[in-house]
């Protein structure tokens, strides 16, 4: 799960996209190397305040009176809880959700909820999406701003060193005459290798140089899981190398596609200009640097393939890839300083592998230099001066999301010292910002999903009870981390300056060998305790190498989670999201992995047969959905979230009437709190999205566009039908019995 607001830093390693399942697609904000095309927008900015006030608290006693007149309006949902450090009363919160009643729910549920929101909530010029995310998502930049402050005004004698570091990156990156001073200086010595670049065996150490400090250019490498063996740590390889957010943007010929290719090759262009070299030859460079990267995406695996662990989970011994690849430089990667002892390799595509080892043996020594001083600049521009830092959001905030402004400088700063100091950030905002309460209240609700799941796991008639028994191990087999790690990163290695650049390069170096996914971890066991994700970051996902769960303290708070609402609201919001996470560990790809996080097929083919085709009916229903004028969802790019979106809003359901329903006694009450469960759970996947940005994750994102993450769903759950008895057939989105897959 994950709602990035595009990222105008390149590059973050998409670790998270081969084997972490997210609400939404930080985001990815998992390991802390920069990826350049986030899936869907989460980054905090401009808060936008609700335009009601909340309802006042109220008694317990009196919830089930408020809860009957919800009923009128289909729901409610919650306030924000009391601060850590106030006195918070055991009492219940709830905020009216005003219903569009001249949109019947039958005929969309999303739009029914959510219509006066979306219509009081535009878009800020400074994004390219607004919704539940962003909302909570401001929040936190909020606070992680008030963070900052303080910890750049305390003085270094009086402060711990955590915090010295934390002040010392936010006053360089809002140090603007320092930045406009030093122009290109902080990437001076690695110019300077390019530019010294001779020949083959000095363009595979250059690039293998460049990878280490940061900055790769041409693949991603990093440390995690063997997916053929779970119990130890391997290096990984994953493609690279584009400026542009998949392969398919080269490849495409229609004349919207041809377009954009030709902004792209301009933006590179005036990017070189801005390097110093004249317009003529900044335009053959561009051209240059724009025929090698469609090269490489020839050899891409597209979204699809990299939906397949199978095939993108492929172990080689290290010599055997320095014999057949040499020009990439297995060897010296292997020996980084720093690094555990490399063994084998996880080579995820090895369709490019080869591409890009032709293209090192062959390309052209100079063109390789103008194509690496590209990317080198350009992954650094958002920490460089203001030109650099303007071109750069002008086409991959505005050109690919239609976001009209950039965000305040403060933001900026605030999400890159989020993103590359994650656990020194995540450590001071957790003791500040959050409700002790929180950790000891979701655990309780992770534990009731579990007992439904497991349950309904037993009741399968589909699946036979030599599958289920396997099932029901990895479930109960399944770990989970909630809230913030209890062991922090230690960053005592970790030297800053007064370089805004240079220390998001530094971060970064440091990251790559000691941080969570760092390369000094190769060789040895996996821990179970590694966090791959800051407790900052709005999101939460599930690991399948792992065959863990994860979910920042940042999630846990409203509208997802409020220590003070209504189970009915608690188990519609976060309960969603956890029954979500729990199941990927048994969507298509999360299946093929064993309890230990091996991938290992323990299925029987009887039951891997019922499986595909119950989820071939979302495939299908999900093609049907027109997001844009004439662009349909991809029911098969899409399919592994769409069944953990079923899967988990089912589980939540009934695991809340099973564990936590408060309402009984009354037909009336309990029709009440069904609708008020489904009418909160709709409004977590509220937003407002640019054409731009959603064609993009139209095309690109494994998350269907939010409207039918609530309509895509709710109309194959039988619930959904007795607690809206007026939806009938007929109705726009009524789905007949006979079409609704049953699955988990």
């Amino acid at each position: 799960m994950s709602a990035v607001e595009p990222k105008q830093n390149p590059k973050r390693s998409p670790a998270d996209q081969k084997c972490r399942e997210e609400v939404f697609d930080p985001l990815g904000q998992f390991p802390p190397s920069q990826k350049k095309f986030p899936t869907r927008p989460q980054n905090p900015l401009n808060l936008i305040l609700p335009q009601t006030e909340p309802l006042p608290i109220v008694k317990k006693a009196v919830l089930i009176l408020m809860i009957i007149a919800c009923v009128l309006m289909a729901g409610c949902t919650s306030v924000a809880p009391a601060g850590p450090n106030s006195t918070v009363a055991d009492t219940k919160t709830t905020q009216a959700v005003v219903v569009n009643e001249s949109i019947r729910p039958g005929d969309d549920f999303y739009t029914h909820v959510n219509d006066a929101w979306l219509r009081s909530h535009p878009i800020p010029a400074d994004k390219s999406a607004y919704g539940s995310f962003n909302e909570l998502g401001d929040k936190v930049d909020s606070d992680l701003l008030a963070l900052s402050l303080r910890a750049e005004n305390v003085s270094s004698k009086d402060a711990d060193r955590n915090l010295t570091l934390i002040g010392q990156f936010y006053r360089s990156g809002m140090d603007t005459a320092a930045i406009e001073k030093a122009g290109l200086a902080p990437l001076k010595e690695d110019l300077a290798m390019i530019d010294a670049i001779g020949s083959r065996q000095d363009l595979t150490n250059a690039t293998v140089t460049l990878t280490a400090r940061g900055s790769g250019p041409l693949y991603y490498y990093f440390a995690d899981s063997n997916p053929r063996n779970s119990t130890e740590i391997v290096p990984w390889f994953y493609q690279g190398g584009l400026g542009m957010p998949d392969r398919d943007y080269y490849l495409r010929n229609d004349t919207e596609s041809l377009k954009l290719q030709e902004t792209y090759r301009a933006h590179i262009a005036k990017v070189f200009v801005l390097m110093g070299e004249p317009e003529q030859q900044a335009a053959m460079d561009a051209k240059t640097v724009y025929a090698m990267e469609e090269t490489l995406a020839r050899s891409h695996f597209s979204s699809e393939e990299n939906r397949d662990p199978a095939t993108t989970s492929n172990i080689y011994p290290l010599k055997e890839l320095e014999e057949k690849y040499p020009a990439i430089g297995w060897n010296a990667l292997g020996t980084l300083p720093g690094s555990g002892p490399v063994r084998v390799v996880d080579v995820n595509q090895l369709r490019y592998v080869e591409g890009l080892n032709t293209q090192l043996l062959t390309a052209p020594l100079d063109d390789w230099k103008v194509y690496l001083r590209y990317h080198l600049v350009d992954s650094s521009s958002p920490y460089l001066s203001a030109s650099f830092e303007n071109e750069n959001f002008a086409f991959y905030s505005q050109t690919l999301y239609g976001t009209e402004e950039m965000k305040p400088r403060w933001k900026r700063v605030i999400s890159a010292e989020s993103n590359q100091l994650g656990d020194l950030v995540g450590r001071e905002y957790v003791a500040s910002y959050i409700d002790p309460r929180t950790r000891g209240m979701v655990t309780g609700m992770f534990s009731s999903i579990r007992k439904t799941f497991d349950r309904r796991i037993g009741n399968l008639t589909w699946m036979s009870s030599a599958t289920k028994a396997k099932a029901r191990e990895k479930l109960a087999a399944m770990g989970e981390k909630i809230a913030y790690p209890d062991r922090w990163m230690d960053y005592s290695g970790l030297e800053l300056s007064d370089s805004y650049a240079g220390n998001v390069r530094s971060a970064s170096a440091y990251t790559f060998i000691h941080g969570p996914q760092g390369l000094d971890k190769i060789g040895g066991p996996v821990n179970p305790d590694t966090w791959f994700i800051a407790p900052q970051v709005v999101n939460a996902f599930y690991d399948p190498t792992k065959n863990e769960m994860v979910f920042p303290a940042a999630i846990l708070q409203p509208p997802f989670f409020d220590p003070n609402a209504d189970p009915s609201q608690n188990y519609g919001t976060i309960g969603w999201v956890i029954g979500h996470e729990m199941t990927h560990g048994f969507d298509d790809q999360g299946r093929q992995y064993d309890k230990d996080g091996t991938l290992h097929d323990w299925w029987t083919q009887g039951d891997t047969k019922n499986f595909n085709n119950r989820t071939a009916m979302l495939v299908t229903e999900y093609n049907h959905f027109e997001v844009l004028p004439g662009l349909n969802l991809n029911g098969n790019l899409t399919l592994g979230e769409n069944i953990a979106d079923f899967g988990g809003l089912t589980l939540a359901y009934h695991a809340w009437k099973e564990n936590g329903n408060t309402v009984s006694g009354s037909p009336a009450a309990d029709s009440a709190a069904d609708r008020q469960f489904f009418t909160s759970a709709a409004t977590i996947w509220r937003e407002n999205a640019r054409d731009d940005a959603t064609r993009l994750w139209t095309l690109t994102d494994p998350h269907s566009a939010p409207k039918y993450r609530v309509d895509g769903v709710v109309f194959n759950i039988p619930e959904f039908y007795q607690a809206f008895p007026e939806i009938q057939p007929g109705d726009a989105l009524y789905r007949n019995v006979t079409d609704r897959p049953v699955i988990w």
